[in-house]
């Protein structure tokens, strides 16, 4: 009589797919980051004395229709920017805030961003492109 060999069961380990499912999360909301400002139109101007920055942690920008943006956020107005300034800044206030405006608009349209900003007590980065001499 011939014996056969018993057959071992595959058994395959799903515990570390929720590990990985995990990391997947983890990677894509870091990556979103990035898509705050997708829908923002707005064109940096240029300078040689443009230092390289760290990466945003809190921005404004203020586009070219002069419309205000705070994370991706659309403000009416500068006041609303104080209130989300100063929960941002609640327990880091030495965390820089990008600012970033377009390079066609004058005094008038981004004179009570400034004011708001320095109100607010935050660190401010102005963002513009390095001008190729």
């Amino acid at each position: 009589m011939i014996r056969r060999k018993k057959r071992i069961p595959m058994i395959v380990p799903t515990a570390s797919m929720g590990d990985i499912a995990f990391l997947l999360i983890i990677f894509f909301m870091l990556a979103s980051n990035f898509m705050k400002q997708a829908n923002i139109k707005s064109e940096n101007p240029a300078s040689p004395d443009v230092e390289t920055q760290e990466a945003a942690q809190l921005s404004v920008v203020l586009d070219a229709d002069a419309a205000l943006w705070f994370q991706g956020e659309q403000l009416n107005e500068a006041s609303q920017l104080i209130g989300k300034l100063e929960q941002s800044l609640e327990n880091h206030r030495d965390r820089p805030v990008h600012v970033k405006i377009d390079k066609n608009l004058v005094r008038k349209d981004y004179l009570p961003i400034i004011q708001a900003l320095s109100e607010s007590g935050a660190t401010t980065v102005l963002i513009g492109d390095r001008e190729q001499l």
